[in-house]
């Protein structure tokens, strides 16, 4: 019964990874004439990760007395969201944005999986790794519109209307959807594979790989990420403290021409900074209490097509907005309480979070499938654990 259960978190996990390769999904569907299927895909695969945790639940599991606070708190919170939404497919959607980081993080936090079974799932990530390099230097080597047409026989600057897939420019530069779908995704996939590969001596050099698809994503969120995260990951390391003033002494130097190369560019420019700011400011009519959110249903995901406020461009006003600032508090208390004892995961977070200041983490499928896969425990062979 246990190698069924770990088996059946293996192919769970393995479904959620591919759920994120939306173009390469699409192909494979569209192939057959029913490329709709694809959107199944990641409910699916969330579906089967709750089946293996009621299975290994009815031996019991472990919950703190903050994850029944918090857990409490947005029953009540979707309650009000019940009331506010106003189509299953927004309730669907907005579900997803708030409370599906939580619960997954929750479930992964109480599972284990084999070793042997992680190595093909970070093996899995590898290969989609290079797929998607090579993708991005074959939308170079056609151009945006035949690519697009190649791969899903039409093409559309900017958002295709039909299947949501993204190709635009950063400035001078084409930002390519890869196999994943737009760009900004891409840099996610690639951030968060290289931190779950950073743990694993065997893939000390398969994890630079995510370098080439991450920089090409030109997503200055995903810049954030990687150097916050890097930094956190040098600047705690006693023998690199020593070694700071040297380190300094390169960097700045490099860092100025690097900012002077950049700025002619104009990707150093504040422009949707600015941008950001009015929107927040002019663009929002939605009342909400700052202690307890109450817009919760009325903004993000679930109200599509309803202008900025279905997008919002920040994670944390999404959370404000949705559950107050008493929500904010839970979450992150919950999320640190999960990740205090590695300090891999609690730097992710930290650098997902400064990002998420000026994008709306939840609303990328690859934040919400590889995020909290982070929190899942790698049990060690046997004989690993006798030596």
């Amino acid at each position: 019964m246990k190698i069924k259960i770990q088996k059946l978190l293996y192919w769970s996990i393995i479904l959620q990874i591919i759920a994120t390769q939306g173009l390469l999904t699409f192909i494979v569907f569209n192939y057959v004439g029913v490329w709709e299927i694809k959107k199944i895909l990641h409910p699916l695969s969330i579906l089967c990760i709750f089946t293996v945790f009621l299975l290994k639940a009815i031996k019991g599991f472990k919950i703190s007395l903050l994850d029944i606070f918090l857990f409490i708190y947005l029953i009540i919170q979707f309650l009000f969201f019940c009331f506010n939404i106003n189509s299953l497919e927004s309730g669907y959607i907005g579900f997803r944005e708030l409370f599906l980081i939580f619960v997954l993080t929750f479930t992964f936090h109480q599972l284990e999986i084999d070793k042997h079974l992680w190595y093909k799932i970070l093996n899995l990530v590898f290969y989609l790794l290079i797929l998607n390099s090579i993708f991005i230097i074959i939308t170079y080597v056609l151009g945006p519109e035949k690519y697009m047409k190649w791969l899903t026989k039409r093409y559309y600057w900017g958002v295709d209307p039909l299947y949501n897939f993204q190709i635009g420019t950063f400035y001078s530069f084409l930002r390519s959807p890869a196999l994943i779908g737009n760009a900004p995704s891409v840099g996610f996939f690639s951030f968060l594979a290289y931190v779950l590969m950073d743990n694993e001596k065997r893939f000390k050099f398969k994890k630079k790989i995510a370098f080439f698809p991450l920089f090409f994503s030109f997503s200055r969120s995903v810049y954030v990420m990687i150097f916050l995260y890097e930094m956190f990951k040098f600047f705690t390391k006693k023998e690199h403290l020593k070694k700071l003033v040297l380190v300094l002494k390169i960097i700045v130097p490099i860092v100025i021409f690097g900012l002077i190369f950049l700025s002619k560019f104009k990707i150093l420019s504040t422009a949707s900074l600015k941008a950001r700011f009015y929107l927040w400011q002019n663009k929002i009519n939605i009342d909400y209490n700052v202690l307890f959110g109450g817009a919760i249903g009325k903004v993000g995901g679930a109200a599509r097509g309803n202008g900025f406020i279905s997008i919002l461009d920040s994670y944390w006003l999404f959370l404000m907005m949705s559950i107050g600032i008493i929500g904010i508090v839970l979450t992150i208390l919950f999320f640190y309480e999960k990740s205090r004892r590695e300090n891999r995961i609690l730097f992710t977070l930290i650098a997902v979070s400064i990002a998420g200041i000026f994008v709306n983490l939840t609303q990328s499928i690859v934040i919400l499938t590889l995020l909290p896969i982070l929190f899942l425990k790698i049990k060690e062979p046997k004989n690993a654990q006798t030596n």
